[in-house]
């Protein structure tokens, strides 16, 4: 008796620079999040403040920035990219709709200009 290994369900597409992602890996990341935000949410504005003004702690933010910057720089030079392009097609529509725009405000003029033209 054979048994077929079961692999488990992706969630969605994989590429070369991101990994698959699983549902538990969906489901650790939520819980990371939540957590996170709930321990944010507790330590209050003072002791937030406090801890930014004390070198070391700015200076392992930074680290830790860095670090994360330095892991996924293809992911964000990806993203940027991708929004550049994104933001230069909406630049053209728009220009586009506005070339439009001015082109049926002339076509109404040049009508309205015919028809006083007719009404002397």
């Amino acid at each position: 008796m054979t048994r077929s290994s079961k692999k488990p369900k992706t969630v969605s597409k994989n590429d070369d620079d991101n990994p698959p992602l699983f549902k538990g890996d969906i489901l650790a990341k939520a819980i990371v999040t939540s957590v996170s935000v709930s321990i944010i949410n507790h330590t209050g504005k003072a002791v937030f403040r406090s801890l930014t003004k004390h070198p070391l702690i700015v200076f392992g933010l930074g680290v830790t920035t860095g670090y994360f910057a330095h892991k996924y720089r293809k992911r964000i030079v990806k993203a940027g990219n991708r929004v550049a392009d994104e933001s230069k097609q909406f630049v053209l529509r728009q220009k586009e709709n506005i070339l439009d725009f001015l082109a049926e405000n002339q076509e109404d003029v040049e009508e309205q200009g015919s028809s006083k033209e007719i009404d002397k």
